[in-house]
This record gives structure tokens, C-alpha cells and sequence, in this order.
């Protein structure tokens, strides 16, 4: 053998050495993960849906008729039974409703004056006046009158969101510090209307949102009590969405 064969045969291989299947790192058992990945993806699949449709179900009609009917006590004023009154609740597709659009004259009565809700006019958008409007228009635009509105009308601005203040009464200090309030409230975009209605026992005030109220004689007229209606039922019951502060 040649000297340079005898190099060649003697120099270390460059190839890796193959090790013995016993000396392999584990195997990857690729289709069981695979499996509980996929279970993983089903699994956030179904959370989201059922978050979905909660997220739908509290910004529905449901969410309002939920606040149409919460009797909770600390809020102010006195809860007004609406969907008692008219067998239903707002928001019903299958069945009665507590917001009917009506072309009549509607009996509030047996929920007490002034209203809180229930059947209303929407025939057609209010003018600036009452002289001014359509029949069996609604609702009424946000601000103060110093002429009665037909109850039908403004209860059609509590549907949307708003408040109203209503009054009965010749005292004129009780009347200019309503306005006062309405208009300082109204600066902060709060929906609120402010009517006369002779149709409440003389000598009285009081304050309405949706299935809400506050009613006191003018002997015992308190802003403060007045104005605690407004900021704690602001936008509360808002179910078309009207813009303002708080909704």
C-alpha cells in the first residue's frame, strides 16, 4: 500500500456517526396535541359566541324592559308599574307593549298624573309649538314651554331617553327656579322637557322619567330633591340611544 493510501485510510471520517434508535431523544406525539389544540380553538369558539349573544341580549330590548320594571328603592322618586298596568313590557314584538304608538287621546289615569309612560303619540315629528305641530305628533323638542303640550307628546320624550318636569301651579319663584335648574341642566346636554299641565291637583310640581316619578305640592317644593331626580335617572332609560350627557 502507497503511503498516501495508508493517510487516507487512517484519517477520521467526516460523515456524523448514525446513534442507535435506544440513544434517540423522545418522539413528539404531534397527533394528540394536534387534537387538544383543536379542542382548545372549539372550546373559545363557543365562549365567544355565548359572549356575544349576551352582549346582545343586554343591549336589546331586555335591558329596558329590566330597567322599565326594577323596583329598586334607592332610587328616587316612586316606581310606577308599567308593565302591570298595560300587560306587557317595553321592547315586546309577540305581545303587548308599554310604548304603543296610538292616533287617540290615551287615559293615563290608572298609572296616576303626570305619566311615566305607556301608549304615546309619534304619528309625526313636534313643531317648536303646540300651535305649530301636527296632530298626534311626537315627541316634543328638549326645553322649557310655558304652554301645555299634550300629555301624548311628551311622554313619546321619555321613550327617548329624557326626563320631564311638570308643573301646576301660580307661584312664580317655584316656577323661575324650575326653569333655572332645567336650563343649568340643560348646558350638560341633559334631555329634559319642562311643561304646565292642568290636568295635575293645582298648586303641585313634579318630575317623570320611564316608569318614575316624583310628586310634591309647591309648599314643599325642593330643588335639591328636584335635581337628585335628574342626576340619578339621567339617560337611564335610553333604549333608542338619544344622544346626551351620560347616554
Amino acid at each position: 500500500m502507497t503511503s498516501r493510501a495508508k493517510r487516507r485510510a487512517t484519517l477520521p471520517s467526516r460523515r456524523t456517526p448514525m446513534r442507535p434508535s435506544s440513544e434517540r431523544g423522545p418522539s413528539i406525539p404531534w397527533v394528540p396535541i394536534a387534537v387538544v389544540a383543536g379542542i382548545g380553538v372549539v372550546v373559545a369558539l363557543l365562549a365567544y359566541v355565548v359572549w356575544q349573544s349576551n352582549q346582545t341580549s343586554d343591549s336589546g330590548p331586555g335591558k329596558e324592559a329590566a330597567i322599565e320594571g326594577d323596583k329598586a328603592e334607592d332610587l328616587p322618586g316612586v316606581f310606577v308599574d308599567l308593565q302591570s298596568i298595560y300587560d306587557g313590557y317595553y321592547g315586546n314584538r309577540d305581545g303587548a307593549t308599554t310604548a304603543d304608538h296610538v292616533t287617540e287621546a290615551v287615559d293615563y289615569s290608572e298609572q296616576g298624573l303626570p305619566p311615566t309612560g305607556g301608549p304615546h303619540w309619534g304619528a309625526t315629528a313636534c313643531a317648536e309649538t303646540p300651535a305649530e305641530s301636527p296632530p298626534f305628533c311626537g315627541p316634543i323638542p328638549w326645553g322649557i314651554y310655558r304652554e301645555p303640550w299634550p300629555a301624548e307628546s311628551v311622554v313619546h320624550a321619555l321613550e327617548h331617553g329624557g326626563m320631564a318636569v311638570w308643573y301646576n301651579t301660580t307661584d312664580q319663584t317655584v316656577i323661575d327656579d324650575l326653569e333655572d335648574l332645567v336650563r343649568e341642566k340643560g348646558k350638560d346636554d341633559y334631555l329634559i322637557v319642562m311643561v304646565p299641565y292642568p290636568d295635575m291637583e293645582p298648586e303641585t310640581v313634579a318630575v317623570t322619567a320611564w316608569a318614575r316619578r316624583d310628586k310634591m305640592p309647591v309648599s314643599e317644593y325642593d330643588r335639591d330633591r328636584v335635581e337628585n331626580f335628574l342626576d340619578k335617572l339621567k339617560c337611564r332609560f335610553n333604549p333608542e340611544s338619544m344622544p346626551g350627557k351620560g347616554c
